[in-house]
């Protein structure tokens, strides 16, 4: 058996968790008591987002299954005795380029589909699971020196398997956090279009109402696997939820995640619109690669389009 040794934390894994204590710094400090010491009014946000609202997991960093928006989760769980069902359906396409024998520029195109529930076990816990299959079509490299060259690539593949459990331990009027731990285990061995191994994921959440209308939500993210080609990382998203009807409200959020194999801090900037009525929610969102991530096939462009649909009772 051989044994996996773990090199110093990059820069990039630092800038990451600067970023993430920066974020929760900007949130005591919105939440700090009004200088001219008038009492803080008790504010009940339009939507609570925790009932009507499933994570979508995205496959490119994210094994949760539990609530939240998008890839950002919210601290709240699923009510005590609930359950919610979703759908997600995600696609996304990378802009890609390969420095081979003869260079070449081409397209990466993947449709994932992602099933799960979550259920309320007591007032401040709730559980989930899902599972995530998808489509996927590009190019890979093969051969090494001059034989190196890309090939066509197309497969169906089965994923994943997603296990999820979060409390809420941090409720007081304006702000909460939560705690999670999530586990995505690898379905599907494939070299091309799933991510290597078993992930398991620790998650801090916290969202702030800084009025009726709208709230401000970070979360930290330590992401580990078994995989002895994919290193642990740090993930920080951040994003603003504004209501503005009492049956839509929109996202704009964004995330840092540490990148070994590029050697860098890749960031996205993304959009997000939902729509509730009773029981049923919809969601669409995408959001953009900001910055190019240089490994082997480089990835210059990244857009990923989501859609879901869920149902509680």
């Amino acid at each position: 058996m051989t044994s996996r040794v773990r090199s110093q934390p990059p820069r990039c894994t630092r800038f990451a968790v600067l970023a993430g204590l920066a974020g929760l710094a900007l949130g005591a400090g919105l939440c700090a008591e009004d200088p001219t010491g008038a009492p803080e009014l008790l504010v009940a946000p339009l939507f609570n987002w925790d009932i009507v609202s499933l994570e979508q997991n995205l496959p490119r960093f994210n094994g949760s299954v539990l609530t939240g928006f998008h890839s950002l989760r919210s601290p709240g769980v699923t009510p005590r005795g609930a359950t919610k069902l979703g759908v997600g359906l995600l696609y996304s396409r990378e802009e890609q380029f390969a420095r081979t024998a003869t260079d070449s520029f081409f397209r990466r195109n993947q449709v994932f589909l992602n099933p799960k529930s979550a259920f309320g076990i007591w007032n401040d816990v709730e559980v989930g699971a899902g599972l995530s299959g998808s489509w996927v079509e590009g190019r890979e490299l093969v051969g090494t020196g001059a034989t190196e060259r890309t090939r066509a690539v197309a497969d169906w593949l089965l994923d994943s398997g997603d296990l999820g459990v979060k409390w809420k331990f941090f409720d007081r009027e304006r702000y909460r956090l939560a705690a999670s731990f999530d586990t995505r285990l690898a379905l599907s061995r494939a070299d091309f279009g799933s991510l290597p191994g078993n992930f398991f994921n620790f998650e801090i959440d916290g969202d702030y109402a800084a009025t009726r209308r709208l709230s401000l939500a970070a979360n930290l993210q330590l992401l580990a696997s078994d995989s002895n080609s994919r290193r642990d990382q740090v993930i920080v998203d951040f994003g603003a939820i504004y209501s503005f009807t009492d049956v839509f409200r929109g996202m704009l959020l964004g995330t840092l995640q540490e990148d070994d194999e590029a050697d860098t801090v890749l960031g996205f900037i993304g959009l997000a619109g939902q729509l509730v009525e009773e029981q049923h929610a919809f969601t669409l969102s995408f959001d953009l690669q900001l910055n190019d991530a240089k490994r082997a096939v480089r990835t210059e462009e990244q857009l990923d389009i989501s859609l879901s649909y869920t149902f509680t009772f």
